[in-house]
């Protein structure tokens, strides 16, 4: 449609808009005198009246929508898709107002409970002061009234006491009513630093989690180094065959363990004492192993001398690693042959012979069993004498064990 068409189709509707608007007017306000109305003219002019407002409604609307296509170029009319997109974008920020709105009625809802029992609270205390003053009151009346009764009988002593009493009660009546009203305004001020802690409580609640989750997440990490750590001792207790057995005072016991091959296990007792100044500091001042054919007794005193712990420590441990294999074949021995070892002078004794009246001697070098050899000493009960160079096992360095086994045998053929 051009431009001239659609200015003649405003034109029209205008015209006609204007013409139903005079026939309206005319309609409401013409009255003839001469003439009187009768009622069914009256009812039809109504019914005419109706249905003419109802069109000059109408018409008004496309008036004024007229004069805005009028006004309006044509290229700046809205198109149903913008339309759409406008009405979908209203739509959508009415809900999120809605939603808004909800939360916001919920927050004060919550806060007007909080606020309910703040002032539950207040009107608590207010009733319990404003019953102690009616009490107060009603004792002062009572006292008042007491004393008009029994002014006539009453001498003058007795009514100064009286006098006394009553105003001794006017002044408890003035304080309790200044402890009232400051209690009002502590009341007040308390329940206003209520609702700040509050409001500082529900700003710190996210904080307050937030630190609580990080707190729990180091708890957690801490328990997981905890346990490596323990673990990763163990394995090192293990792997160094040191650890720590007790502690009591200034006694401190390590437990030494040999190889799995010749398991010996033994307790280092260490013993301390406090130095003197200026070092003031813990000196090693004797140690002690429970394993008595351990001799380090030469380890002890070089150690206490240095001080150095780490020293008697590793020297003892290297001992105890060497001592183990002769310590594991003594013990085994134990089991089959009746003998002693003397471990100071590091020779063993034994008992062979069926009614064990055979006692043989073996004396066992210091470097047993890595550098070290045995040699027989002695042998007593023989029914004759024989020369000790001729025991002598057949075997290339016999072993304690190639010893005993050889001279059981050779007591028990001869």
């Amino acid at each position: 449609m051009s431009a001239s068409e659609n200015w003649e189709t405003h034109k029209r509707v205008l015209c006609e808009v204007q013409e139903k608007q005079k026939v309206l007017h005319d309609l409401a306000t013409s009255h003839d005198g001469d003439e009187p109305c009768t009622g069914a003219r009256l009812q039809c002019a109504k019914a005419k009246f109706a249905n003419l407002k109802l069109e000059y409604i109408e018409l008004l609307i496309k008036k004024k929508l007229m004069n805005y296509l009028e006004n309006v170029p044509q290229e700046e009319w809205s198109s149903a898709g913008v339309t759409s997109e406008d009405f979908k974008e209203t739509r959508r920020d009415l809900k999120k107002t809605k939603a808004e709105m909800q939360t916001t009625e919920e927050e004060i809802q919550e806060m007007i409970a909080k606020a309910n029992t703040a002032q539950e609270e207040f009107e608590s205390k207010l009733k319990l002061l404003q019953s102690k003053l009616e009490s107060i009151e009603q004792k002062r009346n009572k006292l008042s009234q007491l004393q008009t009764e029994r002014s006539s009988g009453l001498s003058r002593d007795q009514l100064h006491q009286q006098r006394s009493a009553l105003q001794k009660a006017e002044s408890m009546l003035s304080s309790y009513q200044t402890a009232v009203a400051q209690h009002k305004q502590e009341i007040s001020k308390l329940a206003e630093a209520k609702e700040a802690m509050q409001a500082l409580l529900e700003d710190a609640r996210p904080n307050l989690e937030k630190m609580k989750m990080e707190r729990a997440a180091e708890i957690s990490r801490e328990q997981c180094m905890e346990t490596w750590c323990t673990n990763t001792l163990q394995k090192l207790s293990h792997l160094s065959g040191i650890k720590e057995h007790s502690l009591h005072g200034n006694i401190l016991t390590l437990e030494l363990t040999s190889p799995s091959d010749t398991p010996v296990n033994g307790l280092l007792t260490l013993k301390f004492k406090d130095g003197e100044p200026p070092a003031s500091q813990w000196r090693l001042n004797d140690a002690e192993i429970n394993i008595e054919s351990l001799d380090i007794a030469d380890l002890i005193n070089e150690a206490v001398r240095m001080n150095d712990v780490v020293f008697l420590v590793t020297q003892v441990k290297s001992r105890l690693y060497s001592h183990a294999p002769l310590r594991h074949e003594i013990e085994t021995l134990r089991n089959r042959y009746a003998l002693d070892w003397l471990s100071d002078e590091g020779v063993i004794t034994v008992i062979l012979g069926d009614k064990g009246q055979v006692v043989c001697s073996l004396s066992v070098d210091a470097g047993y069993p890595g550098m070290g050899s045995i040699k027989l000493t002695s042998v007593e009960g023989l029914h004759e004498q024989i020369a000790l160079e001729s025991f002598q096992p057949e075997i290339e360095s016999p072993t304690i064990t190639d010893w005993l086994d050889y001279l059981h045998n050779k007591v028990n053929s001869g």
